[in-house]
């Protein structure tokens, strides 16, 4: 059984902290997938894939033996695995599987943790990451080209594993969507000539639960709504900026996109790197509920 828990937080919380991780970090590759930075589908574009694998117990084995044991895992292998998933994924029709971010989670999810067969196989090879093993499985999908005025999209797909002895009981999900430093030029800032001409903004937005994995596919509109926000404010501070990017993303994009049964958090980064001369910039992050239970400011939008 699969089930999404909303923010990313409260599934690490019950996932605890790890011990003993794995990580493959930036695996290059290109496919068709998502949109371009112009919105249009069916675009090759180069992907940065990153896998976290979070163990049950302590690759004490490899430790003690320095070498590559059934307690860790060879990220060699892993790497390789993570790319005939892509493969795979490349070579599978769209009305089987479409070309979206949360897609291409899955089919990599699948190919380390179920063992899918590679596409010159006749038979399923075994998986690298049985779930006895491994307990939280983080992957990300980037595109640092799906954004015109940004370093990047990205999704990050986190998979908790509730394993017993006899054998997986049930799967916990969180889905985080992120819009990589927009650069956006506006009017901002409390000192006299900072009213004077506009200066550069630098936004990251984050959607951290997105129940339908669906949603993830509509980021243009996300950065859509973020620059058009940006743009036209005249704020005096990153604050208030702040505030007024999360209620309109909540009501233009989630609102729009989202059921509801679970609440999505928006995380807001700005900053302003010309605004303080001998620092890299001030940055002001925001984390807002859309929860009206939870933030009885929602109950207006």
């Amino acid at each position: 059984m699969q089930e999404f828990v909303g923010p990313s937080w409260d599934l690490i919380q019950h996932a605890g902290k790890p011990h003993s991780i794995i990580r493959v970090r930036n695996l290059q590759t290109s496919l068709v997938v998502g949109r371009d930075a112009w919105g249009r589908e069916g675009k090759a574009q180069p992907v940065l894939i990153s896998a976290s694998v979070s163990l049950r117990e302590p690759f004490q084995s490899a430790s003690n033996e320095d070498a590559v044991t059934g307690s860790t895992v060879h990220y060699g292998t892993l790497s390789k695995t993570i790319l005939d998933s892509c493969k795979l994924f490349s070579e599978t029709p769209e009305e089987k599987s479409p070309n979206t971010l949360s897609s291409l989670a899955l089919e990599i999810e699948d190919g380390l943790t179920r063992g899918k067969a590679a596409s010159s196989a006749s038979t399923p090879a075994p998986a690298i990451l049985p779930t006895s093993i491994v307990k939280v499985l983080e992957i990300k999908v980037m595109l640092p080209k799906a954004s015109l005025l940004g370093e990047g999209v990205s999704l990050t797909d986190l998979t908790l594993y509730h394993h017993s002895r006899e054998g997986l009981e049930y799967i916990e999900k969180a889905l985080i969507l992120t819009i990589h430093d927009l650069k956006i030029p506006t009017l901002i800032g409390v000192n006299p000539n900072e009213r004077l001409s506009r200066q550069l903004v630098v936004a990251t937005v984050k959607i951290d639960g997105i129940e339908r994995p669906g949603a993830s596919h509509h980021y243009h509109m996300l950065e859509e709504i973020v620059v058009k926000t940006i743009e036209e404010s005249s704020f005096q501070t990153l604050e208030a900026l702040a505030m007024h990017l999360g209620e309109r993303i909540t009501k233009y994009f989630v609102i729009r996109l989202f059921n509801f049964r679970l609440h999505p958090q928006i995380t807001i980064s700005l900053e302003k790197p010309t605004a303080v001369t001998f620092a890299d910039a001030p940055v002001v992050e925001m984390t807002l509920e859309t929860d009206p239970d939870r933030n009885p400011t929602m109950e207006s939008i």
